[in-house]
């Protein structure tokens, strides 16, 4: 009997305990202090890579930065990262094949090709551009701090970021086509003589009307010859909630979009023959995001 009445009370705390635990409860969580950061590599002559932060598992991005390809990163938003000094590897990636054609081979995977310690400060913007030649073992990190400010009203702002050998100008200009590779541009360079791996300031611009647009277009540095040029992504506005029916969207970024943040980037071709992807053996300009209109 005794037995018996123990059994019981003890089911009964473990329930207590269990309904005080519930994990489907709500909690209120208070993210501590970061920095933030976003990887891009212009590595133009090898295969994918995985930018490792080694020296702690928390509070640092480790997933959101791994295989990428060269030109890759460029999609992702900045990340958080814990405020102090992290060490941070880079590995060539389990996607790149051996002589066998398997995946993930620890001879691979194990290949060390960068390494660095940066300390991060809290709520300051970094990018880290990973560039230089692999063959040449040349392949390193430049960093810059990206003090962008709010825009003005009515308007967007844009920095571009030169991940190329040679220095460039950069036009930003009204147009809904990208201008001709091997045309001339005309008028005054927006951001001129931006150096090798080098990133400009940022300025503020009219955002576009609804049926026009921006392109950005770069130039070696003193030439007006094209060599690459993009339409800015347009943006879209933001949807008010329809009771009943539909919640509300908010406006992601562009060219056409108050309160944007962008930057614009040029890569240098890939290397011909080389595991660096063949379909990008031309110059590109890409444009990226770097603060949404709502953030």
């Amino acid at each position: 009997m005794n037995l018996h009445r123990f059994l019981l009370l003890g089911a009964a705390l473990a329930a207590v305990t269990a309904c005080g635990s519930d994990s489907t409860s709500p909690k209120n969580i208070t993210p501590g202090p970061a920095g933030f950061i976003r990887i891009i590599n212009a590595v133009p002559d090898t295969g994918a890579q995985d930018f490792r932060f080694v020296d702690v598992v928390e509070g640092v991005p480790n997933v959101e930065f791994a295989n990428l390809a060269f030109r890759e990163g460029t999609d992702r938003a900045y990340q958080r990262v814990s405020v102090g000094t992290h060490h941070i590897r880079v590995f060539m990636s389990g996607s790149n094949k051996n002589a066998a054609g398997l995946q993930n081979d620890p001879a691979i995977v194990s290949t060390v090709l960068g390494d660095t310690t940066f300390t991060f400060a809290e709520g300051v913007h970094y990018t880290f551009l990973w560039q230089g030649a692999s063959r040449a073992g040349a392949q390193k990190f430049v960093i810059t701090t990206d003090n962008f400010a709010a825009p003005a009203s009515g308007q967007f702002t844009i920095n571009v970021v030169n991940a190329t050998a040679s220095a460039a100008d950069f036009y930003v200009a009204s147009g809904t086509t990208a201008v001709a590779v091997g045309s001339t541009v005309t008028g005054t360079p927006t951001f001129s003589g931006v150096g090798p791996n080098a990133a400009s300031s940022w300025t503020g611009l009219a955002v576009a009307s609804s049926s026009g647009n921006y392109t950005i277009t770069a130039t070696a540095a003193g030439s007006t010859t094209v060599i690459a040029s993009v339409v800015c992504p347009a943006g879209t506005p933001a949807v008010a909630e329809v009771p009943g029916v539909s919640g509300a969207l908010q406006a992601t970024a562009g060219c056409g979009i108050a309160n944007s943040v962008l930057s614009s980037m040029l890569f240098a071709p890939s290397v011909i023959p080389s595991k660096a992807p063949q379909t990008l053996t031309t110059p590109a300009v890409v444009v990226i995001v770097a603060k949404q209109p709502w953030q």
